[in-house]
């Protein structure tokens, strides 16, 4: 009879440190789904949603009441137009590359705050040799990393610019951000 019950105790306290544990892990789950946006959250459009990929999406938020998700619709965006700034490149990167992009950067994110925090203009440094960014090349016609300055209206691209100059005014700090501060401020005021 005492194994009988010592097996049933061991049992027993596997099975309450399955449910502990169980528990446990949903309540850690559910921490790290507030941290980091949980399921029914809404999310922004994601770098590679531009005018091709602009279609409604759907996203699962909890209902309190029976805990089933429901489909909600992204609501669109009240913007008309938006700048997207890309700085495409590619995997391998030299201290050229690397020094362009935080140039653009940041003579964007200093240079138009407001535009930034107004979601008017956007920052996308984009990986080209990633399958799905490889569509940029021909798009752009990309032979190098670039500093291309896409405007949208209502969705769609209207205009682009390679920003050539980059290449050679990189060696110039000041220069060098200023042409993109003042490219980027141009295609604003256009689609205003």
């Amino acid at each position: 009879m005492k194994v009988k019950n010592v097996v049933s105790v061991v049992l027993l306290l596997f099975v309450a440190a399955s449910v502990v544990y169980l528990v446990a892990g949903e309540s850690l789950s559910r921490s790290d789904q507030e941290q980091a946006g949980s399921p029914g959250t809404v999310a922004e459009p994601t770098p590679t949603e531009t005018a091709a990929g602009q279609a409604a999406r759907t996203t699962e938020e909890p209902v309190e009441s029976t805990g089933e998700p429901v489909e909600v619709a992204e609501m669109p965006t009240a913007l008309q137009h938006k700048l997207v700034a890309y700085y495409f490149h590619r995997t391998q990167r030299c201290r050229t590359c690397l020094t362009m992009e935080a140039y653009a950067e940041d003579a964007l994110r200093k240079g138009l705050p407001e535009a930034f925090e107004s979601g008017e203009l956007e920052w996308q440094a984009v990986n080209v040799e990633e399958p799905q960014h490889e569509h940029f090349v021909e798009e752009y016609g990309l032979t190098a990393s670039a500093l291309v300055m896409v405007l949208l209206e209502n969705g769609e691209q209207k205009q682009w610019k390679d920003l050539g100059r980059v290449w050679e005014l990189v060696g110039d700090e000041w220069e060098f951000k200023n042409y993109v501060r003042d490219e980027a401020m141009a295609y604003l005021e256009s689609g205003s």
